[in-house]
């Protein structure tokens, strides 16, 4: 069994010879790669007229520029307007993906495409966080179709995703938690974005592809709600979360990738004694149930590890100690 039919089996709840590592034989394409969400590589705007930058303290992750938005609370209800949604159509799509896909063995590596900036990751980019939880507590009507809109563009964008990347799976990014909690209430979740998710999520597997949601913090409250809305993984599960016992419940209906301490001194050290026992740890409290996959990544500053690769790299390190783990010890 590859690493790819072991990762698909794991996505579908079929048998698997180990603990699924999410990296082992996976392509990461989109993401940072599309510019009409994320802007050029190092800075610049993207499709919608929001600037975003590409700190060195956050390992050049690209991020909107906090001192200018598009919209706030009050000018919402003028939001088309003042918001200019791109025409996926007129992106440069195949040249995206010959790029990314080049030399890609797809008998062997699961491709799998990263769509940046869910509902509401686009709502903040456009309003920044505070003026998008007040909008949506004062004018949700407003926000709902502003939702609906970016959905309808994202719905859009999957057709082109299929057409030219073929993927295995569709991650939509779409961190709508802190470390303590959800944004916003369930229920306002459940109104304003939770519609838009279960819409992509049904569409992507109509094309073929196999949904994820990506949220960071601590989102378990919301748990039964990715189910419902389709997704086959919440990925990127912190700890935050009380992991064992979602998988004790949930693992047979959903999977649970994450577990590595991100937060912490795990997800900030190339230290591999600290790196070893995290990932000793995931394994033993989270491993022995049904729909665990592992994950994680290490995020460190560029000024002090000289460049984007050499930060990267250390999550590379860090996957290939865990699917040595893995093989080693989870076997079956």
């Amino acid at each position: 069994m590859t690493g790819k039919e072991n990762y698909l089996n794991a996505l579908q709840h079929k048998k698997t010879g180990w603990v699924p590592v999410e990296g082992e034989g996976l392509l990461y394409a989109g993401f940072e790669g599309n510019e009409m969400e994320k802007g050029p590589r190092g800075g610049g705007l993207d499709g919608f007229g929001v600037e975003w930058i590409a700190p060195e303290s956050g390992g050049g992750t690209g991020m909107p520029v906090n001192s200018y938005f598009l919209l706030d609370d009050e000018t919402v209800c003028d939001w088309k307007n003042k918001i200019h949604i791109p025409n996926p159509a007129e992106y440069h799509w195949a040249e995206d993906a010959r790029t990314q896909l080049e030399g890609v063995d797809r008998e062997t590596t699961v491709v799998n495409y990263g769509d940046g900036n869910g509902p509401f990751e686009r709502l903040a980019a456009l309003m920044g966080f505070e003026n998008t939880l007040l909008a949506m507590a004062m004018e949700p009507e407003a926000v709902e179709s502003l939702a609906m809109a970016i959905t309808d563009y994202k719905l859009e964008c999957l057709d082109y995703i299929h057409q030219y990347y073929h993927p295995d799976t569709y991650t939509l990014y779409d961190d709508v938690a802190t470390q303590i909690s959800p944004f916003m209430s369930p229920d306002t979740y459940r109104r304003l974005i939770s519609p838009q998710h279960k819409r992509l999520a049904e569409r992507a597997k109509e094309l073929g592809m196999i949904p994820i949601l990506h949220c960071c913090g601590k989102a378990e409250i919301l748990i039964e709600d990715y189910i419902n809305e389709g997704f086959a993984a919440w990925a990127s599960v912190q700890p935050c979360n009380d992991i064992a016992a979602i998988l004790k419940k949930y693992g047979d209906r959903i999977c649970i990738a994450g577990g590595y301490q991100t937060n912490g001194l795990p997800g900030t050290t190339t230290d591999e004694a600290v790196i070893d026992a995290e990932i000793q740890r995931c394994f033993q409290e989270y491993g022995p149930y049904p729909g665990y996959i592992f994950a994680g990544f290490i995020l460190l500053p560029i000024e002090e590890y000289g460049s984007v690769e050499k930060v990267w790299a250390a999550t590379g390190a860090m996957c290939e100690k865990a699917i040595a783990y893995a093989h080693a010890h989870t076997s079956v």
